[in-house]
């Protein structure tokens, strides 16, 4: 536990309210007595009015949000720059050692390679195997029944982190990385500062995930993939996205920050999706779409950027009449 106090000391804040003590960060929705949160901007005014934090990190100009909030409020120059080194006050990043920690549970018929990582508190059950250089993090349960049927099966040269849960019947490819930090980044002078990543990645039943993808773990929030979702090989699921149920993503998909995939939506091979965007139920991006703004329900769009897909055609076989006409005025003048 560290007093408000303290905290605000540490960040070159001002404190208004009563010192408390508290043992981390949340987000407004879902933080409790003993922690700190923050709000950015007016567009969370609703949030902070119902919170049940202890304190929150306020930008210092912002006095109508210091006159909603419920709780003691630290007022900062910049929240994005405070929510780094609150963070970093609550979490110092921790760096696993080689081995087979003893404290990990493995039970007689479990397949572990001599080369792979198992850290205190992970669970792996009779019939999982964990290939060649594989890390399972600390509370990470793999037991029978809890991916693949009646065992679970982590590719070669896969790391999942502490921070994940995987639901019944998953599986995971070789080379992919789960629970890794988000790119979480705020611009300090000419240069850039960590924001500690200490969310979660939640993913559900009957998930696959192809070779060397990557689920970033939230920054506060989890990472979430519904159960039944197919993701192909080299796909980057960045920090706080939500993908629903039954969706399906091919290969070499980026999915920025806090982007939304609803149920049953499919993303073809090369899409990139900017943050904050959300992709409705049964909507279909075309391959090498960029999408940059929301996608309705059961819309298929495609090109860059993404478009509803008639539109799309309509300008590329535009486009191509224009260039033949150019082309056969260029030979008429000839």
């Amino acid at each position: 536990m560290i007093a408000l106090s303290n905290i605000a000391a540490r960040l070159g804040a001002r404190l208004d309210g009563p010192d408390a003590e508290v043992n981390g960060m949340a987000p407004l929705d879902s933080a409790g007595p003993y922690d700190l949160s923050l709000c950015t901007d007016s567009r969370q005014a609703q949030e902070l009015e119902n919170t049940s934090a202890a304190a929150v990190l306020l930008p210092e100009r912002s006095l109508h949000l210091k006159n909603l909030a419920p709780c003691a409020v630290l007022m900062v120059s910049d929240v994005r720059l405070a929510l780094a080194a609150a963070l970093s006050i609550f979490h110092v990043e921790e760096k696993p050692e080689p081995g087979i920690d003893a404290g990990a549970l493995v039970e007689d018929g479990a397949a572990v390679d001599p080369s792979a990582r198992v850290e205190a508190g992970a669970q792996i059950g009779a019939g999982a195997k964990v290939g060649p250089g594989s890390v399972v993090g600390r509370n990470v349960v793999l037991m029978p029944g809890a991916v693949l049927g009646a065992s679970c099966v982590v590719g070669h040269g896969a790391v999942i982190f502490g921070c994940c849960s995987i639901g019944n019947r998953s599986v995971i490819g070789p080379g992919c990385v789960l629970g890794s930090d988000g790119f979480g980044l705020v611009q300090e002078g000419q240069g850039w500062r960590k924001i500690p990543q200490v969310g979660s990645v939640e993913i559900g039943d009957d998930v696959e995930l192809g070779a060397n993808c990557t689920v970033d773990r939230g920054t506060l929030g989890p990472t979430t993939i519904g159960s039944g979702t197919k993701i192909d090989n080299l796909v980057q699921v960045g920090h706080n996205v939500t993908i629903g149920r039954s969706v399906c993503i091919a290969a070499q998909t980026g999915l920025a920050g806090s982007v939304t995939i609803k149920d049953g939506a499919i993303l073809g091979g090369q899409v990139g999706v900017a943050d904050h965007v959300t992709v409705g139920r049964r909507a279909q991006v075309g391959a090498k779409s960029g999408v940059g703004s929301n996608v309705a329900d059961e819309t298929r769009v495609a090109g860059y950027p993404a478009m509803e897909v008639n539109r799309w055609f309509e300008s590329v076989f535009g486009w191509r009449r224009i260039k033949r006409r150019l082309k056969s005025d260029e030979e008429k003048s000839r």
